[in-house]
Formats: C-alpha cells, sequence, structure tokens
C-alpha cells in the first residue's frame, strides 16, 4: 500500500512539474507559440511522458487557465478571510492582483484564456469552474464590505452580483478590445471595486469608524 501512494506521489508530483512548466511559457510566450516539444524541455520530460498526463496541447492549456481559476479564488479569498486586513486593504489588493496577473500575461494566451472561458474550444469547463466558486467568493467580499459599513445597506447582494457579472461579461466578449481594456486597466479597475463599493462619509485613511474602533482595541 505505501509502495502505491508513493507511485501516485510521484505521478502528481510529475504532473504539476509539467503543468508549472507549461504555465511559465503559456504566460510568457503565448498559446500559438509555445509547443508541447519546448514544455517538455521545460519540464526535463519526454513528450511521450508528456502525452500521459496531457492529452494535447489544447488539454494542457486548458489545465493551466483552470489552475488560475482556482488558483487566483484561492488566492483572494486568503486575503478576504484575513481579519487583520481592512476592507480598503483588501480591495486594494485584489486591484493591484488583478493588474499585475494581467500584465505579466502574454496577449496572445489571454485572447486563449478568454476563448475557453467562452467554450470556444467546445469545452465549458471554464466558465463552469469560474461560476462554481463565484458567488461564494463575492458573498465573502461583499459581506467584508457591509461589516466596514461600505456598502449601502439597500443594495441587495444580487444587484451587487448582478453588477458583477455584466462587468465579466463585457470584457469577455469578442466584440470588445482586449488590448485597449489592458491599456485602462488601472482605471477600469478602480470604478469596478469604488464604483460599486463606494467610501463610507467618515473614511479617515481608508478605514471607516467601526473599522478604527476595532484597531484600536
Amino acid at each position: 500500500m505505501n509502495q502505491v501512494a508513493t507511485n501516485q506521489e510521484r505521478k502528481d508530483q510529475q504532473r504539476r512539474k509539467i503543468l508549472a512548466a507549461a504555465t511559465k511559457l503559456f504566460l510568457r510566450d503565448g498559446y500559438k507559440p509555445t509547443h508541447v516539444k519546448g514544455v517538455a524541455d521545460e519540464a526535463n520530460v519526454s513528450q511521450v511522458t508528456l502525452y500521459k498526463y496531457f492529452d494535447s496541447k489544447y488539454d494542457l492549456a486548458h489545465q493551466v487557465v483552470l489552475d488560475l481559476i482556482v488558483g487566483g479564488y484561492a488566492q483572494y479569498r486568503t486575503v478576504v478571510d484575513d481579519p487583520k486586513k481592512s476592507f480598503r486593504e483588501v480591495v486594494q489588493f485584489m486591484m493591484k492582483t488583478k493588474v499585475k496577473v494581467s500584465a505579466g500575461m502574454s496577449q496572445d494566451f489571454y485572447n486563449f484564456t478568454v476563448a475557453d472561458m467562452q467554450g470556444k474550444f467546445g469545452n465549458g469547463e471554464a466558465k463552469a469552474t469560474y461560476d462554481a466558486g463565484k458567488q461564494s467568493f463575492w458573498d465573502a467580499v461583499i459581506q467584508r464590505g457591509r461589516d466596514a459599513g461600505m456598502i449601502n445597506p439597500d443594495i441587495s447582494n444580487a444587484a451587487l452580483t448582478m453588477y458583477l457579472d455584466m462587468y465579466v461579461d463585457y470584457f469577455s466578449s469578442p466584440d470588445h478590445d482586449i488590448p485597449e481594456y489592458r491599456q485602462l486597466i488601472d482605471q477600469l479597475m478602480h470604478l469596478f471595486f469604488y464604483g460599486f463599493v463606494g467610501l463610507a462619509p467618515d473614511t479617515v485613511e481608508g478605514k471607516t469608524s467601526k473599522e478604527r474602533k476595532h484597531d484600536g482595541k
């Protein structure tokens, strides 16, 4: 039994190594310029070994997209759930991280990611994965904002979530200019968060009176 477990661990480690190599090359060079041989070389494995874990170049890139979605939720959620951070700090982290991820991704792979999210390759898994984590994540963010007194209590979670969906859908549309979006991302992220969150009237340096009282304990 221990040997079986060890073999499975080795397989998992091998798969993670290949996926890490693929992530590096796809994000840096793009989907089209990256070849399976390049990923295999980067991971220091043969192409035969790579194909034992991933059926095709698309399958490999698709798994990278899924990892980015799942990993992104996990990274953000750690910050959202940190009681030591004010809501303003949570929002700032999300803004900066989103910009950093976008800036660090090649335009070609950004296009691939959007297309995969839209199901253009006949696979709806990426959108389903995004949707599966969306509601609980945004509910947690919204609750932090409510607890901080920075979201109008008359605005429902349903309305806020609908707003978020419209934002995502707009920039996932092939009718819109992705390069232009990336050029304006700092401004758009500011509007995206502060536009619906707003700032409490008694905010001082980004903290509400409730948060200041908490800090003073």
